[in-house]
């Protein structure tokens, strides 16, 4: 009897965690290599199908390497391959920034839905969002002690048009999330633990 009060008096006393889930999505993140070298490009294939047809090193991965030597991790479907995500609509990101982008027709309209999933029209009439779409958008991100930087790099062209060339760096925004803090137990539940505790060693001494 004292053992199973103890395990329950220890049980009530752990520190609850609550950890927000970003992406709503069953995919993988992984890391692609550290960004900053003349082979950096390289370590991000195959997460994009290639370089650009505006210059010989316009690829997304040559886009996000001024952000130095972190370590970058692409979200995918746990082969390689994109897969749809959305964020949780409630979750509170930075004002996704425009970070660059390359593209042979507009820099485009980016955009994103009430259920959380960006959204971008080329102004062309190719039309796409992340959770419907998912080849058309490669999501990156550094992760950090405080926070989170993601980098999302946008294809244009519709991946079902034969001329898409899969760069996914036609229009690129960069956005920050505050990583969640664990939650302590509350003082009240800590509080119960140790009055269940006392109340079970004095009943089993009567």
């Amino acid at each position: 009897m004292k053992l199973r009060a103890l395990l329950l008096a220890t049980v009530l006393l752990m520190p609850v965690s609550a950890f927000a889930e970003p992406i709503i999505v069953g995919g993988t993140w992984s890391g692609v290599g550290a960004p900053g070298g003349g082979e950096s490009n390289a370590l991000l294939t195959p997460f994009w199908g290639g370089l650009s047809w505006d210059c010989a090193e316009c690829g997304v991965g040559y886009l996000i390497n001024a952000y130095g030597n972190a370590q970058i991790e692409y979200l995918h479907d746990g082969l390689g391959q994109a897969t749809g995500f959305r964020f949780a609509p409630e979750e509170e990101i930075s004002i996704p920034a425009f970070f660059g982008g390359i593209t042979g027709w507009t820099n485009g309209t980016f955009g994103r839905r009430a259920d959380g999933a960006f959204t971008y029209d080329s102004g062309t009439g190719h039309v796409s969002n992340s959770w419907d779409n998912g080849a058309q958008y490669a999501l990156f991100r550094i992760v950090g002690a405080e926070s989170t930087q993601y980098f999302l790099g946008i294809e244009d062209i519709l991946v079902s048009y034969s001329n898409n060339d899969h760069d996914h760096n036609d229009y690129i925004v960069s956005f920050t999330q505050t990583n969640p803090v664990p939650e302590p137990t509350s003082l009240m539940l800590m509080g119960l633990g140790f009055a269940g505790f006392v109340a079970r060693k004095r009943f089993q001494k009567n």
